[in-house]
């Protein structure tokens, strides 16, 4: 339990995990202003160019936290490039699987009060004190 939490072991986890965010940043924030359309657009080439920047991370820097961040921004840039593949071989679930996400038609706007919107519409009987008319919409 001692080698749990030594300085080096918690550098290189917080090294990784910003690594990751940094590449996650780099992405949205970075890539997408560079004025070429595939690299604004195609997911595909920017988790290419943070997986290039993440080896060449710890060549620049030669220590734990370069370690750390290239690994963090390797990690991500790999998952990018592997999660079409499992949300094509039903792995995984994404923002693009329309079976599990679509939740069907949506009334918007006003109703004229003339169909059923949810469930049943009943008469609710005089010892249902749930309605509006029990008076529990005085309180």
């Amino acid at each position: 339990m001692n080698n749990l939490l030594t300085k080096e072991t918690l550098i290189g986890a917080v090294s990784l995990g910003a690594g990751a965010v940094v590449a996650k940043v780099v992405q949205q924030k970075l890539l997408t202003k560079i004025p070429v359309p595939i690299i604004q657009t195609n997911e595909n080439v920017q988790n290419l160019i943070t997986l290039g920047f993440g080896i060449l991370t710890p060549v620049l820097l030669k220590n734990a936290i370069g370690k750390g961040l290239g690994a963090g921004m390797i990690a991500t840039s790999v998952a990018g490039l592997v999660s079409p593949l499992l949300r094509n071989a039903k792995l995984i679930n994404g923002y693009d699987d329309f079976d599990s996400t679509f939740m069907g038609d949506v009334l918007m706007g006003e109703s004229d009060g003339s169909g059923t919107l949810m469930g049943a519409t009943f008469d609710a009987p005089s010892t249902d004190f749930t309605g509006a008319d029990a008076g529990e919409m005085d309180y």
